[in-house]
């Protein structure tokens, strides 16, 4: 008995390890194939984005994160002006994205993975081997979760703020447009309100910057800039 115990437990670590699995979920539907265009209705397109209980309970959380990238319905996401509630909609709706959210490694993975992002080099939309600004957008409003920020620590977060006031000022100099920064600087007001929220309400008209932090929704266009600014002056002090 005490010698089947010793083969047990030199057998069982590599099991345990075996369990998980780096693999992405490849999705057996994606728009532009003819089984897609058969779908006609939202209900189906949820039922064929479905990923099976089994893979995620062995997937890795990088993994999972890169299956959430290449979610068939991710364009979706920015279909409406109020990025959080298609967020909030689609992390309820998707059970690949609750999954991901309930990840307690989450926050270390995305730390990790930012700075691979490459704002010189995506499309806008589609498969080619290169990121797609959809892909990156939906990653920085992932990050950008509040839940996520808190379980960052202070060196974390600075991190974090300093890795997004680099991609917001790469934007800017690509002369992206508007729309194209509201993610970058959803992360950088979020990280300075989580930070100091007496710093996020000094950069100007109230109603304006809780629009944008709680929402995304831009209703003013300066606003990005001024975001910013603020967000150099911090990292400075």
């Amino acid at each position: 008995m005490k010698k089947l115990l010793i083969i047990c437990s030199c057998f069982l670590p590599g099991l345990l390890v075996a369990q998980v699995n780096d693999e992405p979920y490849n999705f057996p539907i994606k728009p532009g194939t003819e089984q897609w265009a058969k779908l006609t209705t939202s209900d189906q397109m949820d039922e064929v984005c479905v990923i099976p209980d089994e893979v995620l309970s062995t997937i890795s959380t990088k993994a999972l994160l890169i299956t959430c990238l290449n979610y068939p319905r991710i364009i979706d996401f920015f279909s409406k002006s109020n990025l959080q509630s298609a967020f909030d909609f689609y992390s309820s709706h998707f059970n690949g994205l609750k999954a991901l959210l309930n990840r307690s490694d989450l926050s270390k993975v995305l730390l990790n993975y930012y700075p691979t992002i490459d704002l010189h080099d995506y499309i806008f939309y589609g498969d080619n081997g290169k990121p797609s600004f959809v892909q990156i957008a939906f990653f920085e409003l992932l990050l950008a979760q509040e839940k996520i920020i808190r379980n960052f620590n202070d060196t974390e977060k600075s991190e974090v703020l300093l890795l997004a006031i680099n991609n917001l000022e790469i934007r800017k100099s690509k002369n992206e447009s508007i729309g194209r920064q509201i993610t970058t600087g959803l992360i950088i007001s979020r990280v300075l309100s989580v930070i100091d929220s007496k710093t996020i309400e000094n950069i100007g008209d109230k109603e304006i910057i809780n629009t944008f932090i709680s929402s995304g929704i831009v209703l003013d266009t300066s606003i990005i800039d001024k975001i910013l600014i603020k967000a150099k002056e911090t990292y400075n002090n």
